[in-house]
């Protein structure tokens, strides 16, 4: 072809080939000019002249065949150094400002233990489906279903932040593969389903001393709430004359900034009121409900709940977060509570159409009643102990006193 040459020098030492070189000469803004191509015999003449005509077609559009060439050079490392792990790196900090402290922890955990070992080191470019696959299979081979889904959905996430920045072509993680399919998995806490035992649960609670652990799980059964938002309640976010408890979901925090609204019922409030008398407020009248014992800048923590909870239930297993369970399944099946009420008070997003309808609405005044009605039947159930053991003990105070249900 025109300009495509064979450079032959002599050689430097004596009994050496010289040296030959595939060299092409050119025209670029009126310059002549020469660009070497590939050392003979590495390169044969068919492979050179289509490299020539590669070189042509860069100059052809004004560009100089040597500047293309580093051009493709330097992108093919940044494509080496575009690693999964660092691309992952990246994503995070996109995230870190609307995620909570135990989200980013979450991710990082999963893509340490089980996405970098496999593909951490991997150029994101180079990552295909058999890869992504390959960390699935695995997970759910262990039986860790929650955590293949989560690793799968990450891994979404990471190759989308790559796809939107041109760093890869498409995003081979959103393949309907058999292999990336996974069942649906429900994580249940242990929790009192019977309405006879929630009875006896609730008349232990009167066993306890009144302390900060003891005070919060009394609570904990009357409020749907979960157990790490009440173990952080805050005097100034009580409304005592208004009864209700405002505050923003760290669940779901990095989704939405409106506070969630608590209905207090009335024996809720006599329970706050009687803390309140002993509360521990700042210059602003601020300050934890819940004061830790040992660290009383702090809060107590909601791993205190769980371990007095086990010590009065001990036939059973038991969760913190279970009575959530239990409030939503009783609360229904036994009061007729509207569900949608029921998860609104829970804090949970309403699926479907009218999702988005109900969240504004918030229905509070239903939730008020459902509040209410739901500490009285707490009130009811204990009564029912109370009664059937004093029926069962009739005559005899001492038994009364004794032999009721108790773990202390």
């Amino acid at each position: 072809m025109p300009g495509l040459y064979l450079e032959v020098k002599k050689p430097q030492k004596s009994g050496k080939p010289g040296s030959k070189l595939w060299r092409v000469k050119y025209r670029l803004d009126g310059k002549e000019n020469r660009f070497a191509i590939g050392a003979y015999p590495a390169i044969g003449l068919k492979e050179a002249r289509e490299l020539a005509w590669a070189a042509k077609r860069e100059i052809a559009n004004a560009v100089s065949p040597r500047q293309a060439k580093l051009a493709k050079i330097d992108a093919q490392h940044l494509t080496q150094a575009r690693t999964f792990e660092y691309v992952a790196q990246q994503w995070l900090q996109l995230k870190a400002p609307d995620l909570v402290e135990k989200s980013l922890a979450g991710f990082k955990g999963a893509l340490a233990n089980h996405v970098y070992p496999v593909i951490g080191q991997r150029p994101v470019s180079d990552i295909r489906l058999e890869h992504i696959t390959q960390i699935i299979t695995s997970l759910k081979t262990q039986g860790s279903m929650a955590m293949a889904k989560r690793v799968r959905t990450i891994i979404r996430s990471v190759l989308g932040f790559a796809e939107g920045r041109g760093w890869v072509e498409r995003n081979v993680a959103l393949s309907n593969s058999e292999e990336l399919k996974i069942r649906h998995v429900v994580n249940s806490n242990p929790a009192i389903e019977k309405p006879d035992d929630l009875g006896v649960f609730i008349r232990r609670l009167d066993d306890l001393n009144d302390n900060n652990v003891s005070m919060a799980l009394r609570l904990l059964v009357m409020l749907p709430v979960r157990p790490g938002e009440l173990a952080v309640m805050r005097w100034e976010d009580i409304d005592l004359t208004g009864a209700d408890w405002r505050f923003i979901v760290g669940k779901t925090r990095h989704l939405s900034k409106t506070k969630h609204i608590v209905p207090l019922p009335t024996q809720a409030v006599a329970i706050l009121r009687r803390m309140q008398k002993h509360a521990v407020l700042d210059d602003q009248g601020k300050g934890w409900v819940f004061v830790s014992p040992v660290y009383p800048a702090h809060p107590i923590n909601p791993t205190s709940l769980l371990k007095a909870l086990q010590r009065m239930w001990q036939e059973h297993d038991i969760t913190a977060h279970g009575f959530r369970a239990t409030y939503r399944t009783i609360a229904h099946e036994r009061l007729g509570i509207d569900p949608v009420v029921l998860e609104l008070s829970l804090s949970h997003r309403m699926p479907g159409a009218l999702g988005a309808v109900y969240a504004r609405a918030q229905l509070l005044e239903q939730r008020r009643e459902a509040a209410q009605q739901w500490a009285d039947y707490l009130d009811l159930l204990k009564q029912k102990v109370l009664d059937r053991y004093s029926d069962q003990f009739a005559g005899n105070s001492d038994l009364v006193t004794t032999e009721l249900p108790s773990n202390r």
